[in-house]
């Protein structure tokens, strides 16, 4: 189950940015069983300059109550990197929640 803080979030990214996918990587429930915190992964097209301002023009403009962290990962990179078992790339691929974007497009 994708708890409503993770999908707005993920829902004002995909509007604001147009990625080509998020996906839910992990999120942690404390003992009352209340989220407290979740990471995402972005993939974007490879004619983004730079993912590091991508990335901080991202934590400004989408705020959130519970703390999240975000990995960005460009088209090219992905395609490598998500075959690779080795990976945190493939491990998201096989098993992360898609929350934007159809897992099975054209560059997966």
């Amino acid at each position: 189950m994708v708890e409503k803080e993770i999908q707005t979030v993920a829902d004002a990214i995909g509007s604001k940015y147009q990625p080509k996918a998020i996906v839910l990587i992990s999120k942690k429930i404390n003992n009352q069983n209340e989220l407290i915190s979740f990471k995402i992964a972005v993939l974007v097209d490879d004619n983004i300059s730079s993912i590091s301002e991508l990335e901080c023009k991202i934590y400004l403009d989408v705020d959130s109550e519970i703390p999240y962290d975000i990995v960005i990962y460009k088209a090219s990179e992905w395609l490598y990197l998500k075959e690779d078992t080795s990976t945190f790339a493939y491990k998201i691929y096989s098993q992360g929640v898609w929350l934007y974007g159809e897992r099975l497009s054209w560059w997966w």
